[in-house]
């Protein structure tokens, strides 16, 4: 498969590769950041255009708007890559004079296919809120609101001598994480029992003679998406003719998934500092305070975009203050005097920082897998604010 026009040596390079469809880069996306972490409310995935379209160059911007998907039409992408979705309710008219027809239709023109991660992105530990957390300098990171994870507990059965066979094959799927540990197990020493019957074929003992067997019991989480892969490679290289095996529902609260981050500065800055970062390091054009700013401050609650509903979250973390896009007027009234000062510098500027990140794990990617494509950072046409006195 080669493009329109193009040369064999074009065709040659294309088709090793210089260019990537847009499922690939789908796939890519909702590995790293599941639509499973994504709000029950929210649209997320491909809201334009063809998953078979090839892609050699892509963008990613904050969202689409007329000026982005000009911006994205005059570097020639096929691709934008946007954290708010165009779409976010029922869509009963494309009137295109208005939005989202209005975008809707640039896009289909251009033949330019839209993808987003919204909500899934801000619960991610890669996501928004940790992009500004790092931008500030914050470090020990977590979440500040935790998701609960979709996980199960595996247990399974193994003769003794074999598992280190299974442990090895465990080691090559992404099972067993807690954290940034993986493959973490437990196992314990038992004895199993079991009477082969006819036409059976035991790994060991004889039909009809009660069998008594060494066994571990080897305990491992993953997620619940991921539990019929787990089994099929445990049974790929488990030597029994019937694996015994148990699947327990777990209900943890996520080490890394969640709304917003919490996170310090070691050793304490000055208020005076964090005011210096937001200003230079966040390039806020304007910070909007509530409360205090404390002379030292050493604990943070960062959240991108609206952050009204994790004040509570930022309360019972022991946060000293709250940086985010915006609150509203009323929850700030509503948490006055707590002790927590609130310091909001813009929605776009809270969540801009993603589009550096994002891009970047794209050409990491992009390097590994000879995607070879390229990937544009839209940070000048996403701020709907132009003036500010």
């Amino acid at each position: 498969m080669g493009k329109k026009g193009c040369t064999p040596r074009d065709c040659t390079l294309f088709c090793w590769k210089m260019a990537v469809k847009v499922r690939e880069i789908k796939n890519w996306l909702e590995t790293r950041f599941p639509p499973r972490w994504a709000e029950s409310w929210d649209h997320i995935g491909l809201q334009t255009g063809n998953p078979e379209q090839w892609v050699e160059r892509m963008g990613i911007s904050l969202e689409a708007t007329p000026q982005s998907v000009s911006w994205a039409i005059q570097n020639n992408l096929q691709l934008i890559l946007c954290h708010h979705p165009l779409f976010f309710t029922p869509i009963v008219s494309l009137e295109t004079s208005r939005e989202p027809g209005r975008t809707a239709a640039q896009l289909i023109k251009a033949d330019l296919a839209l993808l987003v991660a919204h909500t899934n992105l801000d619960a991610a530990p890669e996501g928004v809120s940790t992009a500004l957390a790092r931008r500030l300098g914050l470090g020990n990171l977590r979440p500040l609101e935790k998701r609960l994870e979709e996980k199960v507990k595996v247990v399974v059965f193994i003769p003794s001598g074999y598992e280190e066979t299974i442990t090895e094959a465990l080691g090559r799927l992404e099972s067993g994480r807690i954290g940034p540990y993986r493959l973490c197990t437990f196992k314990c020493r038992g004895e199993g029992t079991f009477i082969p019957e006819e036409g059976s074929h035991p790994f060991q003992g004889e039909t009809g003679r009660l069998q008594r067997v060494s066994e571990w019991r080897l305990e491992i989480l993953t997620d619940k998406a991921g539990v019929g892969e787990l089994i099929k490679t445990i049974r790929l290289v488990h030597p029994y003719e019937e694996m015994a095996y148990d699947v327990y529902p777990v209900e943890n609260p996520s080490a890394q998934v969640g709304i917003g981050r919490v996170g310090e500065f070691v050793p304490p800055i000055p208020g005076e500092e964090l005011l210096r970062r937001l200003k230079v390091a966040a390039e806020a054009p304007q910070l909007k305070i509530s409360g205090e700013i404390p002379p030292k401050v050493q604990k943070i609650a960062v959240c991108g975009g609206s952050a009204g509903s994790v004040i509570p979250a930022a309360l019972s973390a022991g946060a000293e203050v709250l940086v985010c896009g915006e609150i509203g007027y009323h929850p700030i009234v509503s948490n006055q005097g707590y002790g927590v000062t609130f310091i909001e510098i813009g929605h776009y500027h809270s969540e801009k920082w993603m589009i550096p990140m994002l891009a970047e794990m794209l050409r990491e990617s992009g390097r590994i897998e000879g995607w070879g494509i390229e990937v544009f950072e839209n940070r000048e046409t996403g701020d709907p604010y132009s003036h500010f006195f």
